[in-house]
C-alpha cells in the first residue's frame, strides 16, 4: 500500500511538471531584463540582486518560455539615453534655425511614447528600434523589465499589528479590574514597535517588435521585525540590519513572480 501511495505521488508530481512545461511552451518567448534602480541607493546593486532573485523564482515556477536563464543586461536605459541625446540635438537645431516643425512632428512628441522606461504604462511604447533589437538578439517576443522605485526604511504598520497592540493593551488594563492587582501595572503600559525595510518595484512586459507596454504591476516587499515593551522590559529589536534587507528583496521578488504567474494563468500577460 505504501509503495502504491509513493507511486501515485510521483505520478502526480510528473503530471504537474508536464502540465507546467506544456503551459510554458504555449506562451510566447520572453527574456528577463536586468532591473533598473531609480532610487538614491542604486550603487548598492539592488537591481542586480532583485533581477537574480526574480529569475530564480521564474525558473522554479516553470510557467514561462524563457529564452535565457540569466537576466539580460541590455543597458536599455543607456540606449534610451543615447536616443534622448539625438533628440536634444534636433532641439538645438530647431532653436538655431527657428524651425520647430520637424521636432514637433517627430516620434518624441507622440503622446503614446513613454517619457522614460521607469514611467512607461500600459498602451505606451518605448523606442521599437531598441526593444526589437534586444528581442531579435535573444529570440524573444517579449521583454520582462522592472524598475525599483523605492527602497526605504520606516515603520511598516498594518491593521493586524495595530489590532494586536490594542488587544494586548486592553488585556493589560483588564488584569487590574475588580480590585485584582494588575501585575503589569507595576511595570508600565504595553507598547509595540514595528520597523523594517521596504522594496517597491514596478514591473512591465514589453512587446519587443513594437515597444508597446502590454502589462504592468507594482509590488512591495517588506522585511520587518517587532519590538515589544512592557515598562522597562524590552523584547526584540528595532535596529535595521542586513537580514531585513535580504528578506525585503526576497519578498519583493516572490510577489513579482506570483503576480506574473497569476495573470499568466488568466491569459492576461501577452498580446498576440
Amino acid at each position: 500500500m505504501k509503495k502504491i501511495s509513493i507511486a501515485l505521488t510521483a505520478l502526480a508530481l510528473c503530471t504537474s511538471l508536464y502540465a507546467s512545461a506544456v503551459h510554458a511552451a504555449e506562451n510566447p518567448t520572453c527574456i528577463l531584463m536586468k532591473f533598473t534602480d531609480d532610487t538614491r541607493f542604486d550603487k548598492i546593486e539592488s537591481a542586480a540582486s532583485l533581477s537574480d532573485l526574480v529569475m530564480e523564482k521564474l525558473l522554479v515556477s516553470g510557467k514561462f518560455n524563457l529564452k535565457e536563464t540569466k537576466p539580460i543586461d541590455g543597458k536599455i536605459e543607456a540606449l534610451l539615453y543615447d536616443e534622448k541625446l539625438r533628440e536634444l540635438q534636433g532641439v538645438r537645431s530647431a532653436i538655431y534655425y527657428g524651425d520647430y516643425n520637424a521636432m514637433f512632428e517627430g516620434p518624441g512628441f507622440n503622446e503614446s511614447k513613454a517619457q522614460s522606461i521607469a514611467t512607461a504604462s500600459i498602451g505606451q511604447f518605448i523606442t521599437p528600434q531598441i526593444t526589437s533589437r534586444i528581442g531579435q538578439a535573444h529570440g524573444a517576443e517579449y521583454l520582462i523589465q522592472g524598475t525599483i522605485i523605492n527602497l526605504g526604511t520606516g515603520d511598516w504598520w498594518d491593521e493586524d499589528a495595530v489590532k494586536v497592540s490594542q488587544a494586548l493593551q486592553a488585556a493589560s488594563n483588564l488584569m487590574g479590574a475588580g480590585g485584582v492587582p494588575n501585575p503589569l501595572g507595576m511595570l508600565g503600559s504595553f507598547s509595540m514597535k514595528r520597523t523594517g525595510i521596504g522594496v517597491q518595484s514596478d514591473l512591465r512586459i514589453i512587446k519587443a517588435s513594437t515597444g508597446e507596454v502590454v502589462w504592468t504591476k507594482r509590488v512591495t516587499g517588506i522585511g520587518d521585525q517587532k519590538q515589544y515593551g512592557i515598562g522597562f522590559i524590552t523584547v526584540g529589536s528595532d535596529k535595521l540590519n542586513t537580514n531585513l534587507y535580504t528578506k525585503a528583496m526576497d519578498k519583493a521578488a516572490q510577489k513579482i513572480v506570483d503576480a506574473l504567474v497569476a495573470d499568466s494563468d488568466l491569459n492576461k500577460l501577452f498580446v498576440k
